[in-house]
């Protein structure tokens, strides 16, 4: 490494591309993108355990099996065994949009319908694909999903509104469902045989039976936004969590078929990911507002609460200052948010401007930006105290310092 070659970025949590989540042994880890390089954090504590490489662009989508890690960036996909590149992909003409695991291979979709499948059985020796699909010249794809129990068979979304079932071994589309008249963000495989969650562009999720392309119950998203994500619980309870481009995540009861619950402000910005841990209580999500959170279920009343989060700074900083004889960073951003962040143990990153003020608004009433500090325009610091000014956003208020 030269000098002045990037490193790593301080206080980036995660970007807009969907996590990917393994299990190794007895412990869970998350794999997220940050700009042109990848983070992986251990679930149960959200510790950083892994930075990867720079990549020559920014990261469009992710898989992950054991130790390695595949990026897709522009209309390449890069290869990593943990933080080392073992290959790089090369046979896309177009931008790589989504990566899917499946069993020992990863399927590679494009923006113009081109699907590749890859081995990852002795990389370094097949850097050919070993099968390619072309999709329909009208169909978009916008997601790609493995049913479970379907034998080397996808089911693809699509822009346009229809699903297409493919069996890839065979490079034969088996059936096209109609859809539902509205441009699909998500599908996922639901822990019953053959019922699938698909999220629309309107706003609503259609729980259907894939063998019978029949619906089992549809929910409407009212005025959340798009589904952007969608997540079915495993432990036992008969839950579907949904998240919206309006960064609020729905909880719905597959029994009784309603809502039983929101969680209001999840996050500042649209849900990317939400992902159900296998056979427990906990639910975890990203956003493109540079955070990732776990909810769990362990309340009376069903509800989720927070159990744990990461989070930066969901808008650009406005002035930073080191402090600690280097050791940390003070940022202030125009997300009216004070924090710290370590440069050498990233765990020890916090925000330090505001506590937790989601249980305040909740009890006032308000919404959680009503009760936030005004953006800091400057401050400095020293080892004993610090000084801030904030900027009142009421011309006829004086600035205020603290």
């Amino acid at each position: 490494m030269g000098i002045f070659e990037p490193y790593r970025a301080i206080g980036y949590i995660t970007s807009g591309v969907p996590f990917s989540v393994q299990r190794l042994g007895t412990e869970t880890f998350v794999t997220v993108t940050v700009g042109k390089s990848f983070q992986i954090y251990n679930c149960s504590n959200l510790k950083l355990m892994l930075i990867g490489p720079q990549l020559p662009k920014n990261i469009r989508a992710l898989a992950s099996y054991r130790d390695f890690t595949f990026a897709a960036y522009g209309t390449d996909i890069a290869v990593f065994k943990r933080a080392h590149q073992v290959a790089n992909w090369s046979r896309h003409s177009a931008k790589v949009n989504f990566l899917l695991l499946f069993g020992d291979h990863i399927l590679s979709v494009d923006a113009d319908g081109n699907v590749f499948i890859w081995s990852f059985k002795g990389i370094e020796d097949n850097p050919a694909p070993i099968e390619h699909i072309k999709l329909d010249a009208n169909f978009t794809p916008t997601c790609i999903m493995h049913p479970d129990t379907y034998l080397n068979k996808v089911l693809i979304g699509s822009q346009e509104g229809s699903l297409q079932l493919w069996n890839i071994s065979a490079k034969k589309k088996l059936y096209e469902f109609k859809g539902w008249n509205s441009s699909i963000c998500s599908c996922v495989s639901s822990p019953a045989l053959d019922v699938t969650a698909v999220g629309c562009a309107d706003g609503t999720i259609h729980v259907h039976n894939i063998r019978y392309d029949k619906e089992v119950v549809t929910f409407k998203h009212s005025a959340r936004g798009t589904v952007t994500a969608l997540s079915f619980s495993t432990d036992g309870q008969p839950l579907l969590a949904s998240g919206g481009s309006s960064g609020v995540i729905s909880i719905w009861n597959l029994e009784k078929k309603r809502l039983q619950s929101v969680i209001r402000e999840a996050h500042e910005s649209s849900i990317i990911s939400l992902h159900f841990f296998a056979n427990e209580p906990v639910l975890m999500s990203s956003s493109a507002d540079n955070s990732i959170k776990m909810w769990i279920f362990d309340t009376s009343d069903g509800d989720p609460r927070l159990l744990r989060f990461r989070s930066g700074h969901s808008a650009p900083p406005l002035c930073i200052r080191f402090y600690a004889n280097g050791r940390h960073i003070l940022s202030a951003g125009q997300d009216r948010a004070f924090r710290l962040f370590s440069v050498i143990q990233d765990q020890q990153s916090r925000e330090l401007s505001q506590g937790h003020i989601s249980k305040r608004a909740k009890k006032l009433r308000m919404k959680e930006e009503e009760l936030k500090l005004k953006p800091v325009i400057a401050f400095d610091c020293g080892m004993i105290f610090c000084y801030m000014l904030f900027y009142r956003l009421n011309l006829n208020e004086n600035l205020q310092t603290v």
